[in-house]
């Protein structure tokens, strides 16, 4: 099945697979075995928010079954949270914990387990969809004897490794027993107390995955059925406490499999063997006497070269077959040079890579796509590579969100690594000038991909999957490619497993985010999931967002109030957001239950001092009220994160918010990484990188083309009452001063781009300038320097000639804003002078008259209209003589001034040349 699009499907489809190989399994069997399941289990799961307190142990003999020689304990099926609770673990006397989620629960408290000595185990359960192969896989090979191809069935290494572990516990539990057998004796004889007589010793083992759903309950059956429990009694022992489990008709029919495979190894033996080799290996293992597999165990013990194998299996934390040939990479990982972390493949799955333990950031991220590379994306239906991609660093023993992006695009590679220190205690050290970090096994890294570039069919086979090395110096950057396309996954969510689309994400649909300075990782306050189109003009498909927690997404019209606005190349949405910690104390009931999978308990100690002196008080307090900004695009999102775009010149413009203490230039928080689905197929899904800045509700999305729109408006012909007052209220209280304010904030902001050192501005529309809700300052948003960045300041080269200095040919770049004021700065002025209330055909009109009149006329006329639009009839009458001489002296300036302005006439011929002389010009605007 494809890789890329992990498309779940319906017991129809199963049904139909299962159809395939007839000769195999009688298909009425099969449904009524799937009957038996579902009369037991697979009942909805609880509404959500739910505590789930309650796993299911299955024991491996019933208490009235007299044979106890198989041994004594069961599996145990729970979530995450059973996991990380040690005294629930203890009290149910658990001797190992098999982890079979998709990786590693980030706050699963690993080490205080080994210490009350639990052992943990896992087995990587990449999906719970209903084709993933949890148990077998069906396979086809050519028979030797006929050429006839033939299916097989594979077991595993999901069971092979659950099968391994319930072994070797039972050969403990019954060392354990006899031990306990010699003490109770020996108590006898002392005459022990009671206390002392009824303990027992640790002899169960945790199966849990997030949920305690599928996975874990799929593999805890099937162990049982494997070393001889009736199906039937491990369902009746699941619904007495977990009556949801197997929910995933795909699971049902691999259990269901299993057991008739296993039933006709028993009754035809030799006969299908071929077709089940791997079954029957196990089946012979979990058939074994204790002593036997006691035997089999020391014999593994032996054969174990140098005790290689039993240093691996400490190190990852697995099982570890002693059959296979060893890899380079692991006899590194043994050795200290490499370590293994866990790697999750958002939308994917999670894998265990073996990268360098000591190695740069972008030798980090080289590493771990050609793991994704050759190990996943190349062997798709259509093979591809990546191409643009983040590595988001988190670690265990922290709450997964709290993390950092190695990203220069987010954050500053200093503030990486002195976040790297402070968060987790790496250490980082400079070789040949370049700073290496020193990673560990508790690293763990998100590879979210954003676009793919397609292989031909032929390369795909060439890549090898142990290979780790760069790409070719004469191999062209897919990051640059301009072929890439836009890298989406299918998921189905469903009604009886709510996580299951976050177990196939960041292991959330929270929108996340990074600041700018600090690198503090923040995560919107509810679940959020965009909505987009494959057609970027398809705007009204970007208009929708789910925020559906602990549910299935349900999609809805954001509307005023959450849709911020809507140009040509995005979208805004507003989003509130709050910082992560690394204890999880930001969870609160809008975070998916069961992706908790812990409690927030004195327990979780951060082991390393320095973590707490790197946390602020911002930290735990500042929330975010964000204004986030999505591309339609992929080449638009591409495009406005180059350094010399919008998001550079965001990260540049925060970092120099200092020469923005009036605000005049918008606050930009960070870039944030969200996740939005396909508005016609909404199993089909993404994740984008957007840009934060704050909003205020004083500008909230209150543009200067509305404003203006509203400053012209002529009230008679507004529709509504309230708006119609709304407009005359502006109107009558807009004063000549109330003019100047407007246009030197304006001018100002300019200024204060130019301070920040961004070389231009486009103010081609007047939608980038929002306007305060008192109409006296301005904020410039969409600020993406035309893609030119920030201004360069080359030196003024001297050269001597004798005793004079003549400066260089090219005379230096004036510190001056790239913007356009000839075109909208002066309609502008034009409006508000003369078009307060009349409309904008009426100040064209006025304009092309004044334009052809007169010099005298048309100041004459200039007057005239000032006068009526600033100056109102019953102003003037309460004026004295004086009073009214002074207004039209005053009026008569103001006349002059707009002319010189508006013909462009000494001392104004060169206003809009750039923003100093239309400073200039706007200073000299005479008020009363």
């Amino acid at each position: 099945s494809t890789v890329l699009r992990l498309r779940s499907r319906g017991r129809q489809i199963i049904m139909m697979a299962a159809a395939d190989h007839h000769h195999l399994f009688n298909e009425q069997n099969l449904e009524s075995r799937i009957e038996l399941i579902r009369k037991h289990v697979a009942r909805p799961i609880p509404t959500q928010p739910w505590d789930d307190n309650i796993p299911a142990l299955i024991p491996f003999h019933e208490p009235n079954d007299p044979d106890v020689s198989r041994g004594v304990g069961g599996i145990i099926i729970g979530s995450a949270r059973h996991a990380s609770n040690i005294s629930l673990l203890q009290s149910m006397n658990v001797a190992a914990v098999l982890n079979c989620a998709s990786g590693g629960i980030a706050r699963l408290p690993v080490d205080e387990l080994k210490d009350c000595g639990i052992r943990y185990a896992f087995t990587n359960c990449r999906r719970d969809s209903y084709d993933y192969p949890i148990l077998h896989e069906k396979k086809k090979f050519a028979n030797e004897n006929n050429g006839v191809n033939e299916e097989s069935y594979i077991c595993s290494q999901h069971l092979e490794v659950a099968s391994e572990l319930f072994c070797d516990i039972r050969c403990q539990n019954n060392n354990n027993s006899n031990a306990k057998q010699q003490q109770q004796r020996t108590a006898i004889k002392q005459e022990t107390s009671a206390e002392t007589k009824g303990k027992n010793p640790p002899c169960n083992i945790l199966f849990f995955c997030v949920a305690g759903q599928n996975r874990s309950a799929a593999l805890a059956v099937a162990t049982m059925i494997l070393h001889g429990k009736p199906l039937e009694e491990c369902l009746k022992h699941c619904a007495d406490k977990r009556p949801f489990v197997l929910e995933n008709i795909g699971f049902q029919m691999q259990i269901v499999e299993l057991e008739t495979i296993l039933h006709n190894l028993k009754t035809k033996g030799a006969l299908i063997r071929n077709q089940f080799q791997s079954h029957w290996t196990l089946f012979e293992q979990a058939n074994k006497s204790l002593k036997a597999l006691q035997q089999a165990k020391r014999i593994r013990i032996a054969e174990d070269e140098n005790g290689f194998v039993n240093k691996l299996t400490s190190i990852t934390d697995r099982p570890v077959s002693t059959h296979v040939p060893r890899s380079k990479s692991e006899y590194d990982v043994v050795a200290g040079t490499k370590v293994e972390i866990e790697l999750l493949i958002p939308g994917l799955c999670t894998m265990d890579v073996r990268i360098p333990r000591e190695c740069t950031i972008s030798e980090l991220k080289q590493c771990l796509i050609q793991h994704a590379n050759d190990n996943l994306l190349s062997r798709d239906v259509h093979p591809c590579k990546v191409a643009k991609a983040w590595v988001v660093m988190a670690m265990f023993g922290y709450d997964d969100m709290y993390d950092i992006p190695l990203e220069v695009e987010a954050v500053e590679l200093k503030v990486q690594l002195k976040r790297i220190k402070s968060m987790f205690g790496l250490t980082t050290r400079l070789i040949n000038g370049l700073p290496h970090v020193v990673w560990n096994e508790k690293c763990r890294f998100a590879l979210v991909v954003f676009s793919v570039v397609r292989l031909p069919a032929e390369l795909s086979s060439k890549m090898s999957s142990d290979n780790t090395e760069a790409m070719d110096d004469d191999e062209e950057d897919p990051a640059l490619s301009p072929n890439q396309i836009p890298w989406t996954f299918c998921h189905h969510e469903r009604v009886g497993a709510p996580s299951t689309l976050l177990e196939n994400t960041l292991r959330s649909t929270h929108l996340r985010a990074w600041d700018f300075v600090t690198g503090e990782a923040l995560a919107s306050s509810v679940p959020t999931v965009f909505s987009f189109a494959e057609d970027p003009r398809d705007k009204r498909a970007f208009m929708m967002m789910s925020k559906s927690a602990n549910t299935l997404q349900q999609f809805y019209f954001g509307g005023e109030g959450e849709i911020l606005g809507m140009g040509e190349n995005a979208i805004v949405h507003r989003v509130q957001l709050s910082h992560t910690t690394p204890d999880g104390a930001h969870r609160d009931e809008n975070w998916t239950r069961v992706n908790i999978g812990l409690e927030n308990s004195g327990s979780m100690i951060i082991q390393n001092d320095a973590v707490s002196d790197g946390i602020t008080k911002s930290d735990t307090t500042e929330e975010w009220d964000a204004a986030v900004k999505r591309p339609f695009s992929l080449a638009k999102m591409l495009s406005f994160l180059q350094n010399s775009s919008e998001a550079g010149l965001a990260k540049r413009l925060r970092l120099a918010n200092l020469l923005n203490s009036d605000k005049r230039v918008l606050y930009f928080y960070g870039l944030g990484l969200g996740l939005s689905t396909n508005a016609y197929n909404q199993n089909e899904y993404k994740f984008e990188l957007m840009l934060l800045s704050k909003y205020e509700e004083e500008f909230s999305t209150y543009t200067m083309r509305e404003f203006m729109e509203e400053y012209i408006a002529i009230p008679g012909t507004v529709e509504g009452e309230e708006k119609r007052r709304a407009i005359k209220k502006l109107q009558s209280g807009f004063t000549i001063t109330a003019v100047k304010v407007f246009l030197v904030s304006l001018l100002n902001a300019f200024r204060d781009l130019t301070l920040m050192g961004v070389q231009a501005f486009d103010f081609n529309h007047l939608n980038n300038v929002l306007v305060s809700r008192d109409y006296r300052q301005v904020r410039l948003i969409d600020i993406d320097g035309n893609a030119q960045g920030s201004i360069d300041y080359p030196a003024i080269d001297f050269t001597t000639n004798g005793s004079s200095l003549s400066p260089r040919p090219t005379p230096p770049q004036r510190p001056c804003l790239d913007v356009d004021l000839n075109i909208l700065l002066p309609s502008v002025i034009e409006q508000l002078m003369l078009g307060k209330g009349r409309g904008k055909s009426f100040v064209s009109n006025k304009r092309s008259e004044i334009w052809r009149a007169k010099e005298e006329d048309g100041k004459e006329m200039l007057r005239c209209l000032l006068m009526e639009n600033f100056y109102s009839t019953s102003i003037k009458n309460s004026l004295d003589d004086e009073a009214k001489a002074k207004l039209q002296q005053h009026v008569k300036k103001l006349a002059e001034w707009f002319y010189a302005l508006l013909k462009k006439q000494a001392p104004w011929n060169n206003w809009t040349h750039d923003i100093y002389d239309a400073m200039r010009c706007i200073d000299h605007l005479p008020i009363s």
